[in-house]
């Protein structure tokens, strides 16, 4: 797995787009995590091993290591982890009683 992170917007300013179809396009999936900071980044995960350097003109899309996309989730939840899928993992629900 490879994460990502990528800004919620095209370059043309396009917002709340994103690269997952283009991803598909190129043999690839892709995932967002939950977490978006105030910037408008996003960590995203690529299951496959695909080549996503076609996507720099597009998006805003960064490869980062998997202690870098903790890293930026924990700004959102502190106790994240990564989980045995390789997910980060999310805030619990509440317990509805």
């Amino acid at each position: 797995m490879k994460y990502l992170k990528w800004q919620l917007h095209d370059a043309s300013g396009v917002s709340g787009t994103h690269p997952v179809e283009t991803i598909a396009a190129m043999g690839g999936s892709a995932n967002t995590s939950e977490y978006v900071d105030d910037d408008g980044y996003r960590i995203a995960y690529l299951w496959e091993d695909v080549d996503i350097s076609g996507l720099d003109s597009a998006w805003d899309v960064t490869e980062v290591t998997e202690a870098e996309a903790l890293t930026f989730c924990r700004q959102f939840y502190e106790d994240a982890v990564i989980m045995a899928d390789g997910r980060v993992s999310s805030r619990p629900l509440p317990d509805e009683r």
